[in-house]
């Protein structure tokens, strides 16, 4: 979208100005636009020098408080200080930006994109976002609402099936079949618990500490609270040597939630082998990993592994999941400023990065 902007700008004049030269409105050009632009759901605007010199007709019925909005102030137009001042932002600093803004009269939500073309014009892409916001807002709801309902029959499902495990015979059927409904309900009871996490997450609000905390520490602590569970399935869980200390700026608990769940993918596919947890760190960022010897990922299917509900072909492991574990990661470390990768080769592993900023070096 943005090289059909600079195309119609340079059809109206090369993309430089001649003095004396005629501006964008006066040089015909809107007859030269491709017809579709008049057709597009997006509203688009060409600014210049704050002026609107060009709108589709999906952004006239979205600003339709101006009867000939073309050549008057861009404020007049939109009526919205917030898109005035992103422009001018723009404008400023030449690089493109997008911001999200509520219009106090009608209620409507509105993506703005503002992209510089050079020469003081500015293009401006608006998407009536409404509707998805307010789908998120109800499938929140719903989340929400579902792990409430069913949180209290669950613990009471849980509860009587491991009353009545302990009154059968330890080597009987019946037994087994209670165990087995005990796994599944806690199983749920864990599913629900990460659908309550990510309505969470995904509610308005939502915010991240940002003080310097311990890497070092805070891996230990995560490896000693796992070392049984990789114990009891036969796998060795360590980290990897490290002679200095390594502390990043963010939010303790939330990346201790976020490393907890990616230890737990690793150890839950992980069938043979070891699980390695390893710390450096640069000027800027800290970067933890976690390695494994599990099955892999195949190609396809890496680039989604972040996805919500997401689940890698159940041959992976054979392990049961919510594919919700890797999802909350994400968020948790995005939260703070942090960017999550994943590499994988199948047959030999799959290796987790998360960095965090760094932070600032103290005075001994």
């Amino acid at each position: 979208m943005s090289r059909l902007w600079r195309k119609r700008r340079d059809k109206a004049g090369g993309g430089e100005p001649r003095p004396g030269g005629p501006s964008p409105r006066d040089s015909g050009q809107a007859g030269e636009r491709p017809s579709f632009l008049d057709h597009a759901e997006e509203g688009m605007l060409l600014i210049e020098r704050r002026i609107v010199r060009w709108l589709n007709p999906a952004a006239r019925l979205m600003f339709s408080t101006v009867d000939r909005p073309t050549g008057r102030p861009l404020v007049e137009v939109v009526r919205d200080h917030r898109i005035e001042a992103l422009v001018a932002r723009v404008q400023q600093a030449a690089v493109e930006q997008t911001i999200e803004v509520e219009l106090p009269l009608s209620g409507r939500r509105l993506q703005a994109r503002a992209v510089p073309f050079g020469n003081e014009a500015i293009g401006l892409l608006v998407r009536d976002v409404s509707r998805i916001r307010y789908l998120e807002t109800v499938r929140q709801q719903f989340v929400g609402n579902l792990s409430h309902e069913m949180r209290t029959p669950l613990a009471g499902l849980d509860l009587a099936a491991q009353t009545l495990s302990n009154q059968l015979p330890a080597d009987g059927d019946a037994r087994a079949f209670i165990d087995r409904i005990i796994q599944e309900s806690q199983r749920l009871q864990a599913i629900l618990r990460n659908l309550t996490q990510l309505a969470a997450l995904d509610a308005a609000g939502i915010e991240a500490e940002r003080a310097p905390f311990s890497v070092t520490e805070l891996v230990q602590e995560l490896v000693d609270r796992y070392q049984p569970r990789a114990v009891t399935a036969g796998l060795e869980l360590r980290i990897e040597p490290t002679d200095r200390r390594v502390d990043a700026l963010g939010d303790r608990g939330k990346t201790d939630q976020a490393l907890q769940n990616i230890v737990d993918n690793a150890l839950k596919f992980t069938q043979a082998g070891e699980v390695v947890v390893s710390t450096r760190d640069d000027p800027s960022r800290v970067e933890i990993s976690v390695r494994d010897t599990g099955p892999g990922i195949p190609p396809r299917d890496l680039p989604r592994i972040f996805e919500r509900f997401f689940k890698v072909d159940r041959a992976r492991g054979g392990q049961p999941g919510s594919g919700l574990g890797l999802s909350i990661a994400r968020h948790l470390v995005e939260l703070q400023g942090g960017t999550i990768t994943a590499e994988s080769t199948p047959g030999e592993g799959t290796l987790i990065r998360v960095r965090l900023p760094r932070a600032p070096l103290t005075s001994p």
